[in-house]
């Protein structure tokens, strides 16, 4: 049985000892109830792992003693999922399957159909919801990384930010469509880079100004997909060519 895991950001480690504060205290002592003596894992997000020992408990901090620490290789695939924009449930559940599925990052876009808009002090509490709720994922699938999450941006600021090296994907109902497989054959490292339209689509401009940015339009079958299922079906694809590297480095 695998132990609970809980997130410290990078910044926070220390070379013996560590201090889970603030929503990661509450859920290890007063959530799951545990204890001095007990071990655990705490985990950075970007591939660091260490088994540790509970030394303390108190209401709003846990100390704790590590015992050996490991990091993961970075996985040979990175793929950057660039979505539109979408209902709360539907989004929140698109984070917590990118996190599942190991993308790199999320870069939220607002398009010209986008129907959800935040700005000001609700923007800044949704992407704290949202970090949280990929962190809980995180734990939940017991992997070592947590994609990074930007600030939403313009479409095409986001296209043509991006570097000119990787694969650019654009899933779309479009007659110039190839398949997923035809624009991946060969491939299982470097970049990938995934764009999903909103609810509605990208309009013909859009397609447009993502192919002069090197997108390729891919189809995802004959069917008409909501917009986090093609995120979740096209990130699904390209994170198995990319795999997970089972090697890891241990640091005692």
């Amino acid at each position: 049985m695998s132990l609970p895991r809980f997130y410290l950001p990078a910044v926070d480690w220390r070379a013996e000892s560590l201090s889970l504060r603030g929503d990661e205290a509450l859920h290890c002592g007063r959530v799951m109830r545990k204890t001095v003596g007990d071990e655990v894992e705490i985990f950075d997000g970007a591939g660091r792992v260490a088994l540790s020992q509970i030394t303390a408990v108190r209401k709003a901090e846990v100390s704790l003693q590590m015992l050996r620490e490991w990091q993961h290789p970075p996985l040979d695939m990175q793929v950057h999922l660039l979505p539109a924009l979408i209902k709360a449930e539907p989004w929140e559940w698109l984070l917590e399957k990118a996190v599942e599925l190991g993308a790199a990052s999320v870069q939220p876009v607002i398009t010209e159909r986008t129907v959800v808009h935040l700005t000001g002090e609700h923007l800044e509490k949704k992407m704290q919801k949202w970090h949280r709720h990929m962190i809980e994922s995180a734990k939940q699938c017991h992997t070592p990384w947590l994609p990074r999450l930007e600030l939403p941006c313009a479409f095409a600021s986001a296209i043509q930010a991006l570097p000119s090296q990787g694969v650019k994907i654009l899933p779309a109902l479009s007659e110039k469509s190839r398949t997923l497989r035809e624009v991946s054959l060969g491939l299982s490292s470097g970049a990938a880079f995934v764009v999903i339209g909103p609810e509605g689509d990208f309009t013909a401009g859009e397609e447009l100004l993502a192919e002069q940015a090197g997108f390729t339009p891919v189809t995802l079958g004959p069917l008409i997909l909501r917009a986090e299922t093609a995120a979740i079906t096209t990130l699904a694809v390209l994170s198995q060519l990319g795999g997970w590297n089972e090697r890891s480095e241990m640091r005692d």
